[in-house]
């Protein structure tokens, strides 16, 4: 990359300077970030940084620490039950990460004895690494110079060169990474791949940003220009598309029947749920419980009121979900849509990882006051 005109090595030099010694000071109190003599854990530091991926530090921080008292070192996360790291991820979303989290770790116990080596060639192949995983765990670990590219770093590098284009795709990708190696120092790479995430995150914010706190706004090329509100462009937004679901609570007697999606589903795989499916334009909504219970399910069933709806949204859908409560009738499970299906006692219910928009609906069969309003 070319440096703007004006800049010197000796300006380069300054900005990284500058940035780590900002970082040194005003560096968040983070628990995956501690050292233990002097040095920090790439276990944690790995969990850590897959968590941050789509996900706020405010809301990661419980979940890491949970995590962590249940799978301390990559040996225990390697022998855990999916359903157990499944659950402990419940409400982070994106679950993948979860599950290539897991599958990663077991790779690690069968070739590395568990080690995290510090070799790009054993974590380049691994399940959810990709080039910002790579660079953000070997630098931070290891001290190794790597480059690290995402949502924050990506706004203090586009700022503070005034990149005129959109650095999120195309030869703006291309110029955003090879800003990040160009600043990033030979050592403390990890701690200046943070300071660019932690500048972004508390001073060089997408809106309104601190411009008169930030340690390099005298090298700032947006500012100079006035443009900081401008660069970068903002992200342009899918249109959103409304999505109708009903969802059918089957009881037999008293418990609930939970249906586990298969290991192919399109998301939320092997994750459990009531059984749920788009509602015809113009259909009944009881007309669609029984026959959302029958096609997904085998069961016949006879339905009875709302229960809750539920509104959340997934990526360009904005989805409404009635469900229905209903009494089993006959038939037998079928699996097909669903790979498997249990008869579940409502306190039971929160063993079984779910979605979030799932959940909201399990706290409700789990309260006691909502059980005489079911049917």
């Amino acid at each position: 990359m070319k440096l703007p005109d004006g800049w010197s090595p000796r300006t380069l030099a300054g900005v990284r300077t500058k940035l780590l010694n900002w970082f040194d000071k005003n560096q968040r109190d983070l628990p995956w970030r501690r050292t233990v003599n002097g040095a920090r854990d790439a276990y944690q530091v790995w969990i850590s940084e897959v968590m941050l991926q789509q996900t706020t530090v405010a809301a990661v921080v419980p979940y890491f620490e949970r995590f962590l008292a249940a799978f301390p070192d990559v040996r225990a996360l390697a022998a855990a039950d999916e359903q157990r790291v499944l659950k402990l991820w419940e409400g982070l979303g994106y679950y993948r990460r979860a599950r290539h989290l897991h599958a990663a770790a077991k790779l690690l116990v069968a070739a590395h004895n568990g080690d995290l080596p510090d070799d790009p060639d054993v974590w380049a192949p691994l399940p959810g690494v990709g080039r910002y995983i790579l660079g953000a765990v070997l630098s931070q670990a290891f001290d190794r110079p790597l480059p690290i590219v995402e949502a924050n770093s990506l706004r203090v590098l586009a700022r503070l060169f005034a990149y005129p284009g959109d650095p999120r795709e195309g030869e703006g990708k291309v110029w955003v990474w090879a800003a990040a190696e160009t600043v990033l120092p030979a050592k403390r790479a990890g701690d200046f791949n943070q300071s660019l995430m932690e500048l972004g995150a508390l001073i060089c914010t997408p809106a309104a940003p601190a411009c008169d706190r930030c340690p390099v706004r005298d090298n700032c090329e947006a500012k100079r220009l006035g443009r900081q509100d401008q660069i970068p462009p903002k992200k342009k937004q899918p249109a959103i598309t409304e999505v109708a679901e009903v969802g059918v609570v089957i009881r037999d007697g008293a418990n609930v029947l939970l249906c586990q999606r298969p290991a192919d589903a399109g998301r939320w795989q092997n994750m459990w749920e009531i059984p749920h499916a788009l509602r015809m334009e113009g259909e009944d909504v009881s007309a669609a419980a029984v026959r959302v219970a029958r096609e997904l399910t085998g069961f016949d069933v006879e339905p009875g009121a709302e229960i809750r709806t539920v509104r959340h949204g997934v990526t360009r859908y904005a989805i409404t979900l009635v469900c229905v409560g209903s009494v089993l009738r006959g038939g037998a499970f079928a699996a097909g849509h669903y790979a498997n299906a249990k008869w579940v006692a409502p306190r039971e219910l929160g063993d079984y990882p779910v979605s979030s928009p799932q959940r909201k609906l399990m706290t409700a069969l789990a309260d006691p006051n909502h059980q005489p309003r079911l049917f």
